[in-house]
């Protein structure tokens, strides 16, 4: 017998709010990476620390960057919002998509991490963080034009939609799990 995919279990309705939730935090990421853009790519040349006939890094470099992971984030929750409330989401395509969207999302927040706030990209010659390139604050690979509540903000917002796409995966499981053992979705 063959179960109708718009109503899952119990858990499966929450993914819409857990897709909002993605949604108005994807938002003010991508408002701070373009804030963070901007300031980079206003920041001169770090002519100290590296040969100062080192090329500045490109601006599509800085957006890339910046803004990669929360752009497509808002289209991909905005996309998922639209297919749920229209025809209605598979479990099996929440899972795949938490799944992709979480790897895309560590990576981004770790090398976020490496070049911003550990400082480990500090320490290689500017191919791995573009940070090394510019004028930035002692001790820190922050821009000097940039602040360091617009860095610390967005690692925050990306560990918090990391831990989204966790809770937006478990509960696509859960729900393809009680799909496959022949139970009515709800």
């Amino acid at each position: 017998m063959a179960v109708p995919v718009n109503h899952w279990i119990t858990q499966g309705r929450y993914n819409p709010l857990i897709n909002v939730v993605i949604l108005m935090f994807s938002v003010a990421a991508f408002g701070l990476a373009a804030s963070y853009a901007s300031a980079a790519i206003k920041t001169p040349i770090n002519e100290d620390a590296l040969n100062f006939m080192e090329p500045r890094p490109p601006n599509g470099q800085i957006i890339v960057y910046s803004a990669f992971m929360p752009f497509f984030s808002m289209i991909q929750s905005m996309l998922d919002l639209s297919l749920h409330f229209l025809v209605g989401l598979h479990p099996i395509y929440s899972l795949v998509i938490s799944i992709i969207y979480f790897s895309g999302w560590l990576t981004q927040w770790t090398i976020w991490m490496d070049c911003e706030i550990t400082g480990i990209g500090f320490e290689n010659d500017g191919d791995r963080c573009f940070q090394v390139k510019l004028d930035h604050r002692l001790y820190s690979m922050v821009p000097s034009r940039s602040s360091d509540g617009i860095v610390n903000g967005r690692v925050g917002l990306g560990a918090i939609i990391i831990a989204l796409y966790v809770a937006y995966g478990v509960l696509a499981a859960l729900a393809l799990t009680r799909n496959r053992r022949g139970q009515r979705l709800r």
